[in-house]
């Protein structure tokens, strides 16, 4: 037990020896003396100086890195002045001085308390505690510790760090350390005099100084390197001693005009401006002009190394560094012959696959001392076939052209039985035909589906010393656009019951040299039939006498003399432009490596740049007044780089609500930036472009310049999974002919339908994030905000904006108002964590020119809904990626997602190249290149953010104006509804938590003149001269009025889904273009030319050619099929009206068996199937009939000239005087429009009678409501044969005592002759009103036949004793061109709401089952007579 007892303690003593011995803040003093003396002599010191703006004063703090020291008084003494502070061993001294806050006694008393107590407490625990011995060894114990700890300072073992903390301002007369080992990095240190001793022959000490202002002296010994940065010499009369005995770094910060005298091996002065002399290790000389009394000695054992000794910036008022140049860099001619290109294949892009026997160790590494190699490794009996499966994309392949596929191949043991390979086979499949080779399964025999390509092979497979090359010919017989490369290996027998390898290298496709031509036909026109606008051909025009770095009045950076206590300000400091002055920088004004913190315009000033190279790293600046980098009539030529530093931070350290890393200008702050203008900043495809290529063909001359940065955008519709946008450098470039230092990897499209975007990516000024791994890792890039007017051109944004941090967007107007001279122009946006161009709560922007590429989020972002009146003209967005996993969801709802920290903005789950709030803004000429959608307009019900009090409805204004803008690869992550012009979706503010909640899927809008709700006042949203391609539903509108005119769509899964009232007009509509990777996997390829909705919407297309559908024979139905028309047959709930229309429609390239795709199933929307052909331009023969399309039911066989086609499985008759009408009977309990039912439940039937029919034509009655059929014209007199049939309506359960119709949509001058049974002596009570007015109530009287009541003005009924007849006519229809949509020719009929027939029977002979809602039961099926 005693010695359980003294483990014990002595574990609570070794433990306060390591609490005793851990880095520990010591004290700290405030520095009041100018006159400063640090003399550390004696111990190791880590010295630092550095610049903190929010101390008045100096402060030195005092820590303890290493080694033992409790009490600060111990090894510090500070002179009673507090001019000095020595360190050595006071423990026995009794000296006096200044004493330090200290902070550690604390602790070291508690420590000391703790172990007492411990340590008494398990003493008086024993029951022998009284024994001297255990008592003895309690006290000598502590003391032991209370020894140990307070009376051993070994200052060999002691470590301190030296903290001196200074504001800016601060001016030291003298400053004087006297170090022993160690290292010193001071940085912004300002002194008259700076001597630095650490001249130890025993310890070595590192001194490193950056940003240096000394006015008279600098002397400075060590043993060790001596590196100054950035020496400024605030005086003409500056004594400098170094002295070392190893290098000197020394780099002056705008010169040196003084004498020289340098001891040291080697003397290297960068920059000249010097006379020196040589003589063996001595030189000597002057730098400068004019008087030289400033001195600079060095003594140094090894090199010294002088730089920026020249005085390259004058402080003269009229001095300017020379201007930048406007010359592009010479172009080499475009090489006439192209180089073979090699696509390597190892154990990077390869994966094994096979039966049996694989694994993730299935292909490793080769041989070390072989490169390009790689090693399959078979398990033991491993099977005789195996797969090698390239999971990067084949070239794409042009047929008939000879390529070559090469390896080099070893066994890994002497041939035997088991490694012998019989051949070895090439197959290029459709990537859909093979499994997935980066799926998690490696379990494949064969493909059941034919290869594009496949070749089996054999050859010299028996080495195991030497590596024996193979190489065959690859001669494809189609285009290949996109496969699959998939190498089967094939042995004679399994492999040896032991494991086993093989060994391959230099494993290549080869696309073979060629000589370089251009294409006989080049495309020179985007598009056959719309018009695409394009910005002027012209050059902004230019004034150099107005460049903003020749006015007069400005004063010089780096001239000392404007500034606070005659110092050019330290990067490490905030720097504040002086008051009224405008400041120009030049290149050499600044240090182009040190990180500027902060600067500050004021109001009154102006920060001006030079137009010559420069580079700045910079955290903050905030502009008050000022900033200048160009202007519209003098673009800045000059390679200006702006590089913004920080970590992540929510801190506001350029100013209030402004965030950090980056610049803001304030409300009455202006900036201009303005580059080089290069234009076009994006173009298109000439010519389409194969894997392989150099040189490629554009649509318009540029002036883009050699060794500049240019994206090509992908020509595949999943641009979200497979990315095929290429970045590439220009190694030559003549007119519209560009060659790039590297090949093309990915096939490009440039055809007549539509042409891959070619777009200038690279600028002369460039912004961008440090892009630290830090920052990289946390998404914090820089951003540029603007309260004021702001003006930018001409510049490229890398790695800018903070994911998730509202406001922080690379560029970014917020909250200015109505601003009447700003905007973005030729600027490009890349590799951007949040956003590309921002306008929020600002009006009147123009954003024209631009260009963005990689963008976290939605791209040209309208924020609150409020923003209007700005103009988006010839812009481009390419590769837009959402925030989170995506707005998904397979039917129309979408998906729902709530603001959060990882998704700040939930619309960005849904994130789009173009996202506008408010439609109420110009968008002319943009494309949007991937991305959730390219265009996307949300709904909002009102305004978010700052302006959510504001009191208008964003969703209700129509667009000002869409023209010419296309959007393709888009669309796909939301499967079922997913388009590249979206008008859909909900975004709403949550008043109870304060959260955004977003929607993606089907929100209605209904748009208004000034966004004002009110009769008259409707607008359509309107989309002229559109192109879509390479997209799931292209246009999506869920709203109520939709205008698209003048459109082109190719290689999309329908060009549009349009809600509402909605035309479609002048259009091409291809489902097939020559893209040979737009045409879609089989697997996947299914494309309809339009599919009419199912309810409550008016539809016409008019003036459209519909091109190149293509029977799909894997369709699971003719709906999935490559259809023209298709209609949306899923639901009995919801069902067709007569509401669809085509008129001068041409069709091209189709068979007809796809002119229409119509599902038989059991849905009223499939019974219900209905179209006018309004002028017979398609079903017509020979055209100019019109025509009515009507589903498969006998239904739709209302007269001689219906003809069913069995291939369309749809009914085709003379549309003649009918029309197409709705009832909707409503039978309480038994249909009812307020009990809508999944289930397709039959109550009964309504069939034609009439007409000479004689035969059942009829079709099922649910117990949803709803039928659509014929109705005949009410002019056609009392006999049947002109009038056409009527509408029987039999119910199995008997006629009802009261049934209601609502007369949706019988138009003017139409009606249905409507016959229902009843038994012998039954009266009728039957009257029509109108909802909320009386002028439409009528009372019906009995007529004298059927004949009577169909020739009279249908106020009439008749019973014949087994028929009840009734002419439904809609009293409240007068014929005006507001009872119907009408455009390009055709006209749909609206329903008109609320008005009802009913009718109520009474029968005492043969009473109902009951007097209220009861029926007539036992009623036979007796069609009325043929001949009414």
């Amino acid at each position: 037990m005693k010695n359980k007892k003294l483990l014990i303690i002595f574990i609570f003593i070794f433990l306060f020896k390591i609490v005793s011995s851990s880095e520990l803040k010591l004290g700290e003093i405030e520095v009041s003396n100018t006159n400063f003396l640090v003399d550390a002599s004696v111990i190791d010191s880590q010295i630092s100086y550095e610049i903190d703006n929010s101390l008045k004063k100096p402060k030195l703090t005092i820590t303890s890195v290493k080694g033992e020291v409790d009490n600060i008084d111990d090894i510090v003494r500070v002179s009673n002045d507090k001019s000095s502070i020595t360190f050595s061993d006071y423990t026995t001294s009794l000296s006096s001085g200044y004493k330090l806050n200290y902070y550690n006694n604390f602790q070291f008393i508690s420590s000391l308390t703790v172990i007492g107590f411990l340590s008494f407490f398990l003493f008086s625990n024993n029951r022998n505690f009284g024994g001297k011995s255990n008592l003895i060894l309690f006290f000598s114990i502590t003391i032991y510790i209370f020894i140990g700890v307070s009376n051993s300072v070994n200052l060999s073992d002691l470590s301190v760090r030296i903290e001196i903390k200074s504001p800016s301002t601060f001016k030291f007369n003298s400053l004087q350390l006297k170090l022993g080992s160690g290292s010193s990095n001071i940085i912004g240190l300002l002194s008259n005099s700076l001597i630095i001793n650490s001249c130890s022959d025993i310890k070595d000490h590192q001194v490193t100084l950056s940003q240096l202002s000394i006015e008279s002296n600098l002397n400075i010994c060590s043993t060790k390197n001596i590196t100054i940065k950035s020496l400024q010499l605030l005086s003409s009369n500056v004594s400098i001693t170094l002295n070392t005995k190893s290098n000197v770094n020394l780099n002056f910060y705008n010169g040196y005009n003084g004498l020289i005298n340098i001891n040291s091996k080697n003397l290297n002065i960068e920059g000249g401006g010097c006379e020196i002399k040589n003589n063996g290790l001595i030189s000597n000389g002057t730098c400068g002009t004019g008087v030289k009394t400033t001195r600079l000695e060095v003594i140094a054992n090894d090199e010294v190394l002088l730089s920026n000794v020249q005085v390259l910036c004058k402080v003269d008022s009229t001095w300017r560094p020379i201007p930048a140049s406007s010359n592009s860099p010479t172009s080499p001619p475009i090489s006439n012959s192209q180089a073979q290109v090699e696509y390597k294949y190892d154990q990077s892009n390869l994966v094994f696959m096979a039966q049996s026997g694989y694994s993730s160790n299935s292909i490793t590494d080769g041989p070390a001392s072989i490169s390009n190699s790689f090693t399959v490794n078979y398990v033991a009996s491993a099977p005789v076939s195996n797969w090698l499966v390239s999971k990067t994309p084949t070239p794409s392949l042009k047929a008939n052209t000879n390529y070559q596929f090469s390896f080099s191949f070893k066994l890994g043991e002497p041939l035997n039985k088991n490694n012998v390979f019989g051949n070895m086979s090439l197959y290029l499949y459709n990537p859909t035909h093979i499994k997935d080779p980066n799926g998690s399964s490696q379990n494949f025999k064969s493909s059941p589906y034919e290869p594009l390509f496949f070749k089996t092979f054999t050859g010299d497979f028996t080495s195991s010393s030497d590596f024996i090359t193979t190489t065959i010919s690859v001669t494809p017989s189609v285009d290949i656009g996109i496969s699959v490369l998939a190498f089967q290996m094939n042995r004679t027998t399994k492999s040896a019951s032991t494991p086993s390898m093989v060994f391959f290298k230099d494993m290549k496709f080869i696309i073979p040299s060629k000589t370089i031509t251009t294409p006989s036909k080049l495309i020179t026109k985007d598009s056959e039939l719309i018009n695409i606008p394009k910005p002027p051909i012209s050059l902004d025009p230019i004034d150099h006498s107005t460049c903003p770095y020749l006015s007069g009045d400005l004063v010089h950076w780096h001239d000392p003399t404007i500034w606070e206590n005659q110092v050019i300000p330290l990067p490490s400091s905030i720097i504040t432009i002086p008051n009224g002055k405008k400041v120009l920088i030049s290149p050499c004004s600044i240090s182009q490596t040190e990180i500027y913190k902060k600067i500050i315009i004021p109001p009154t000033s102006e920060l001006i740049f030079a137009d010559s190279d420069l580079t700045m790293n910079i955290q903050d600046i905030y502009v008050q007044g000022k900033f200048i980098m160009g202007s519209k009539t003098c673009r800045y030529n000059a390679n200006i780089n702006l590089i913004f530093h920080g970590s992540k931070t929510l801190n506001n350290t350029i100013s209030d609500f402004y965030g950090s890393k980056g610049i803001a200008v304030d409300a009455h702050g202006f900036i201009s930036v303005q580059g080089k203008q290069y234009h076009y900043t994006w173009t298109r495809l000439a010519a389409t472009a194969w894997s392989g290529d150099r040189v490629i063909y554009i649509m318009d001359n540029v002036n883009w310049e050699v060794g500049q940065q240019v994206l090509i955008t992908t020509s595949i519709f999943q641009d979200d999974i497979d990315n095929q946008n290429e970045v590439l450098t220009i190694a030559a470039i003549q007119g519209k002919q560009i060659e790039f230092t590297e090949p093309i990897k990915f096939y490009h499209y440039g055809g007549q339908e539509y042409q891959a975007e070619v777009a200038l990516l690279s600028r002369r000024i460039v912004f961008r994030g440090d892009g630290d791994s830090e920052a990289d890792k946390n998404s914090f890039g820089a951003h540029v905000l603007v309260v004021g007017e702001g003006q930018f051109a001409g510049i490229q944004l890398i790695r800018m904006g903070q994911t998730n941090l509202k406001a922080r967007y690379p560029i970014h107007y917020h909250l200015a108002g109505t601003v009447k001279n700003s905007f973005i122009s030729d600027c490009s946006v890349t590799n951007s964590y949040y956003r590309c161009y921002t306008i929020h709560g600002t009006n009147n922007v123009t954003l024209t020119n631009n260009v963005a590429f990689d963008v976290r989020g939605h791209c040209y972002y309208l924020e609150d809904g409020v923003e209007m009146d700005n103009t988006l003209s010839f812009n481009l967005a390419a590769y837009i990626h959402v925030i989170g996993s995506g707005a998904r969801g397979n039917n129309q709802k979408g998906q729902d997602f709530v603001e959060s920290d990882s998704l700040r903005q939930p619309a960005d789950s849904a994130a789009s190249g173009f996202y506008i709030t408010c439609p109420w803004n110009s968008l002319i000429g943009n494309s949007a290149s991937g991305g959730w959608a390219g265009f996307s307009f949300p709904n909002l019900p009102k305004p978010i953010g700052n302006h959510r009090n504001v009191p208008i409805v964003p969703s209700q204004y129509p667009l000002k104006q869409f023209e010419g803008n296309t959007a393709h690869s888009s669309g796909s992550i939301f499967t079922a509804n997913g388009a590249s012009i979206y008008v859909g979706g909900n975004l709403v503010f949550n008043e109870v938590d304060g959260l955004l909640y977003y929607s993606s899927g089907r929100y209605a809008r209904s748009t208004y003149f000034n966004g004002t709700e009110a009769d008259g006042n409707e607008e359509w949203m309107r989309f002229n001269n559109t192109k879509i391609y390479l997209s799931n539903r292209g246009v999506s509108h869920w709203g109520e009025r939709v205008e698209c005119v003048y459109l082109e769509s190719y290689d999309s899964l329908r060009p549009a889904s349009l809600f509402g009232q909605a035309w479609l007009s002048n259009a091409i509509i291809n489902g097939r273009s020559g893209n040979i990777v737009g045409q879609g996997f089989d697997l996947l390829y299914t494309r309809q030319g339009f599919q009419f909705y199912d309810t409550n919407v008016q539809t016409i297309l008019s003036n459209i050619i519909f091109r190149n559908y293509i029977h799909f024979q894997g369709a699971e139905d003719p709906e999935e099929d490559n259809c023209i028309f298709i209609g949306m047959t899923h639901s009995d709930m919801y069902k067709e009206q007569g509401m669809s229309a085509i008129i001068n429609v041409t069709i091209e390239g189709t068979d007809s068996s796809q002119f229409i795709g119509h599902r038989i199933i059991d849905t009223g929307s499939s019974r219900y199937f209905n179209f006018i052909d309004y002028d017979g331009s398609i079903f017509s023969t020979p055209k100019g009939t019109p025509k009515v399309i009507g589903s498969h039911e006998q239904w739709w066989n209302y007269d001689s000239t219906c003809k069913y086609h069995a291939e369309w499985l749809v009914w085709v008759c003379d549309r003649g005087t009918h029309e197409i009408s709705t009832l909707y009977i409503l039978i309480p309990g038994l249909i009812d429009s307020d009990n809508l039912m999944d289930q397709v439940i039959p109550v009964g039937n309504m069939s034609l009678f009439g007409g000479g029919v004689t035969d059942f034509r009829g079709t099922v009655v649910t117990r949803n409501p709803g039928v659509t059929g014929i109705s005949s014209s009410s002019n056609c007199g009392s006999t049947g044969g002109s009038c056409g049939v009527g509408w029987y309506f039999y119910l199995t359960g008997g006629s009802p005592t009261y049934m209601k119709i609502w007369v949706g949509q019988v138009v003017y001058g139409q009606h249905i002759f409507l016959a229902i049974p009843y038994p012998q002596f039954t009266t009728f009570n039957i009257s029509c009103d109108l909802k909320g007015t009386k002028l439409y109530n009528k009372n019906y009287t009995l007529g004298s036949s059927a004949a009577d009541v169909r020739s009279g003005d249908g106020s009439k009924y008749y019973f014949d004793g087994t028929h009840l007849f009734i002419k439904v006519v809609n009293f409240a229809n007068k014929g005006g061109n507001n009872e119907s949509f009408n455009r390009g020719g055709a006209k749909i009929y609206n329903q008109l709401k609320y008005y009802f027939l009913h009718i109520t029977a009474n029968n005492i002979v043969t009473p109902p089952t009951k007097l209220i809602n009861g029926y007539f039961t036992g009623l036979p099926y007796s069609l009325p007579s043929s001949t009414l």
